[in-house]
């Protein structure tokens, strides 16, 4: 399409400007060679770059082929148990850096802990470790006393829930897509889990509803993410990992998702990853990371008189804020009491 159109564009104004005699013929097919020539070139650098972003694509497959695939035990978690999560002795290396290192972090069942450092510090690696999707290299990651590498693949899967940054579109229509996971939902948990992810209200603006095809569905980053937390709230066990799954939302949106986190969904032990200071405030612990380790563990409140911390949140030495209180923590790591 853009040859035609520059080269219709150049013999368009040349013709004018042969007319008015300001050209010569030869000059009019330069320019129209030349037309061609740009968009020649155009085309190339579009392909080039295809070809560049196919070799990041294939190199990104090649390291997830590389992984290891995770084994799984025999057993299972205690029934109704409340969701007590310990890291004991981790630590994670990468390409022989340590990019983790935790070690006597547990946490209440039933607790709200956001996690917050830096970027680089490992806030992901730590809710990667802490639900098991890779293994720390060393130390053991417990939930409700059980090791998660001993757990069956059920038990781990239907227990333990994710909601992140960019999720997955999934096949089918948005009803199916937020309904797919470890545990049979009916369609009214379907929708009571949209409108605890304020998605109900898009969704039902969608042409066919909760029955248009995900393909097809016209949504924005903002309400694909919505959409996942949808999904890991209808599956919520008693772990829900959250890593950085509100980005995208406003301030308002995120509100009410914490409100319905607390008081809609199956309570649980919840791991935010957070960027923004108000999701500390609201947590009822913070997890501090800093260069791969667990600089401190303490609700928000106490740890914002610290200068550091509020520079992680880019608030300088400025700034309060006004978090709500915690005791969801029984004891503190070593790197924290350094």
């Amino acid at each position: 399409v853009l040859v035609p159109l520059l080269t219709l564009a150049a013999t368009a104004v040349g013709g004018l400007r042969l007319a008015s005699g300001a050209l010569s013929v030869g000059e009019l097919l330069a320019v129209c060679r030349y037309a061609q020539l740009t968009a020649g070139v155009g085309g190339a650098a579009s392909l080039l770059g295809a070809v560049v972003r196919g070799r990041e694509a294939r190199n990104r497959t090649l390291a997830l082929a590389d992984m290891p695939a995770l084994d799984h035990g025999t057993r299972r978690l205690p029934p109704a148990g409340p969701g007590d999560l310990e890291l004991r002795g981790v630590r994670v290396v990468r390409d022989g850096r340590q990019v983790l290192r935790a070690d006597g972090v547990r946490v209440e069942g039933g607790t709200t802990v956001a996690v917050v450092g830096r970027s680089g510090a490992g806030k992901s690696v730590l809710a990667a470790v802490a639900g098991r999707l890779i293994d720390p290299d060393e130390g053991h990651v417990l939930l409700d006393g059980v090791r998660l590498d001993l757990l069956t693949r059920e038990a781990l899967r239907t227990e333990v829930g994710y909601a992140f940054e960019r999720p997955a579109p999934a096949e089918g229509t948005v009803a199916e897509a937020v309904a797919a996971g470890p545990r049979r939902v009916s369609p009214e948990q379907v929708r009571e889990a949209c409108r605890a992810a304020g998605a109900d209200g898009f969704v039902r603006r969608l042409p066919r509803g909760y029955d248009t095809p995900l393909s097809t569905a016209p949504l924005s980053g903002g309400e694909y993410q919505r959409l996942g937390l949808a999904r890991a709230f209808a599956h919520a066990g008693r772990l829900l990992i959250m890593d950085d799954a509100t980005s995208s939302l406003d301030t308002a949106t995120e509100h009410e998702v914490d409100r319905a986190l607390r008081h809609s969904v199956r309570p649980g032990t919840r791991l935010v990853v957070a960027h923004r200071p108000s999701v500390a405030a609201r947590a009822d612990l913070v997890i501090w990371l800093e260069d791969g380790g667990v600089r401190a563990v303490a609700p928000h409140r106490e740890l914002w008189h610290t200068p550091d911390y509020r520079a992680v949140f880019g608030a300088g030495d400025t700034g309060t804020a006004t978090p709500r209180t915690g005791t969801g923590h029984r004891s503190e790591p070593e790197e924290a009491r350094r």
